[in-house]
C-alpha cells in the first residue's frame, strides 16, 4: 500500500482540513435544534453529535458557540 492511499494519511488530512463557515453556523443550529428534543441537560450530547455530522471537531464546534454568544452580547 501506498502511502498516498493510507487510511492513516486520509483521517491526518481531514483533521487538517478548514471546516468552512456554513458549516460551521449550521453546526450550530443543529445542535440547537438537538438540545431542544433532548433537553439542556443533554447540551454535551447534543454538541457532540453536530459534530459527527458535520465533520467538525467538537472543540471548533464548542469555541464557535461561544463566540455566537459573545457576538450577541456585544450588541
Amino acid at each position: 500500500m501506498s502511502l498516498r492511499k493510507s487510511s492513516f494519511i486520509e483521517n491526518y488530512k481531514k483533521k487538517l482540513s478548514v471546516p468552512n463557515l456554513n458549516s460551521i453556523k449550521e453546526a450550530i443550529h443543529y445542535a440547537f435544534k438537538l438540545t431542544d428534543k433532548y433537553g439542556i441537560n443533554k447540551l454535551n450530547k447534543s454538541i457532540l453529535e453536530a459534530s459527527i455530522k458535520y465533520n467538525i471537531e467538537e472543540n471548533i464546534l464548542r469555541d464557535n458557540i461561544d463566540n455566537f454568544f459573545e457576538r450577541d452580547n456585544d450588541e
